[in-house]
C-alpha cells in the first residue's frame, strides 16, 4: 500500500513489482482522528477478491521523516512508524512527500509536463544538472534528485520569505502582526495565497479584508475583483523568485518542475509570465536561470506514483 498524506487530503493506492497503481481512493484528513483509522479504513474499502491485502505500507507524508516519530506540518496527526506498524501488523515506512515526487523525475514523458521554459527541445533527455520539484498547496515543499539520482530532502516551506519589491516588504510588515517570522509556507500555500490578500486588501484600503479562502480568491479575481487579481499576481511573483532561489541552490540545470493541485485549480489565474521574470531574475546568474527547463507537472498523483517507485528499490 502508499499513500500521499497532505495537510487536507490523504491519498491511498495498492501498488506491485510494476509500479502501476490500483484501488486509489481520496479521503480527506479532518474525517479522521489519526492516520490509523485512516489507513484502516481505506483497507476496509478492499475487495478480497478483488485486491490482495497489502504486505507492507509505504507512506509519502508533509513532514521530516529523519525520526520515527512522524508530526504532519500541517496537520494535528501524528504517530511513529514502529508503533503503527505494530497496530496494523505490516511494515510501515515514511518518506518526505516531496522526496517521493522527486522519484518520478526520472521517468518523466512529454505527456507529463506542460513547458513553462526550454533550454532545449530535448530537455526532457535528463543530461545537465540535478532536477528540482516544488509546489504550494496546504503548505509549500520542495526537493531535488541529482543526475546520479541521490534525492535531497529539503524544507524550504520552513524559510524565511525574503521580499525583493517595496510592497512585498509593506506585507511582510503587515504579516508581522500574526507571524513573528514569516516563511515560506505562510505565503506560497492555499493559506498563504488568504495571508497575501489581506494584506494587500489592508495596504490599499486601509482596512481588514473579508475573511477569503483560496479558492474564494480565485471566484473573486474570475469575476473581476482588481485585489484579488492582484493577488494571484503577487502569489505567482512570489514563487518565481522562491523556486529561482531553490534553482540556485540546488544546481537545477536538469529541469525546475511545479507541482500540486493549487497550480492546477488556478490554471488561468497563475501568471507564468511574472513567474518566469521574478524566477529569472537574479542579477549576474539570471542567464543561468534562463538555461533551466521550467514545467508545470500534469502528471495525476505524483506523489502516489514516487512512492510506488520508492517501494520497489
Amino acid at each position: 500500500m502508499v499513500a500521499d498524506i497532505g495537510g487536507t487530503n490523504a491519498r491511498f493506492a495498492l501498488s506491485g513489482p510494476d509500479q502501476a497503481l490500483s484501488h486509489v481512493v481520496s479521503l480527506s484528513c479532518r474525517d479522521y482522528a489519526d492516520i490509523s483509522e485512516a489507513i484502516s479504513t481505506y483497507l476496509q474499502t478492499l475487495d478480497p477478491q478483488q485486491a490482495a491485502q497489502p504486505r507492507g505500507i509505504f507512506l509519502a507524508v508533509a513532514a521530516a521523516t529523519d525520526q520515527d516519530e512522524i508530526k504532519l506540518t500541517n496537520n494535528q496527526w501524528q504517530f511513529s512508524q514502529q508503533a503503527l506498524a505494530q497496530t496494523l501488523g505490516m511494515p510501515v515506512t515514511a518518506i518526505n512527500d516531496f522526496t517521493a515526487q522527486a522519484w518520478c523525475l526520472p521517468s518523466l514523458s512529454a505527456s507529463d509536463v506542460k513547458w513553462l521554459q526550454q533550454y532545449s527541445p530535448h530537455d526532457l533527455v535528463w543530461t545537465r544538472g540535478n532536477r528540482s520539484i516544488a509546489g504550494p498547496g496546504t503548505g509549500f515543499g520542495a526537493a531535488t534528485m541529482t543526475l546520479n539520482g541521490e534525492v535531497l530532502e529539503s524544507e524550504p516551506g520552513q524559510c524565511a520569505f525574503a521580499p525583493l519589491t517595496p510592497r512585498q516588504l509593506a506585507m511582510v510588515v503587515h504579516l508581522w502582526d500574526s507571524y513573528p517570522r514569516v516563511t515560506v509556507d505562510y505565503l506560497l500555500s492555499g493559506p498563504g495565497l488568504s495571508n497575501i490578500y489581506s494584506a494587500i486588501v489592508m495596504l490599499n484600503t486601509g482596512k481588514p479584508a473579508e475573511d477569503l479562502v483560496a479558492a474564494d480568491i480565485a471566484m473573486a479575481a474570475r469575476h473581476g475583483d482588481e485585489l484579488a487579481r492582484q493577488s494571484l499576481d503577487e502569489f505567482s511573483r512570489m514563487l518565481g523568485a522562491v523556486c529561482g532561489d531553490i534553482a540556485l541552490s540546488m544546481g537545477s540545470l536538469g529541469g525546475f518542475f511545479l507541482t500540486g493541485a493549487m497550480l492546477q485549480k488556478l490554471d488561468e489565474l497563475f501568471n507564468a509570465e511574472l513567474f518566469l521574470a521574478a524566477f529569472t531574475d537574479k542579477g549576474s546568474f539570471s542567464d543561468w536561470c534562463r538555461r533551466v527547463p521550467i514545467a508545470i507537472m500534469t502528471m495525476t498523483d505524483p506523489g502516489l506514483r514516487g512512492c510506488a517507485v520508492f517501494s520497489q528499490r
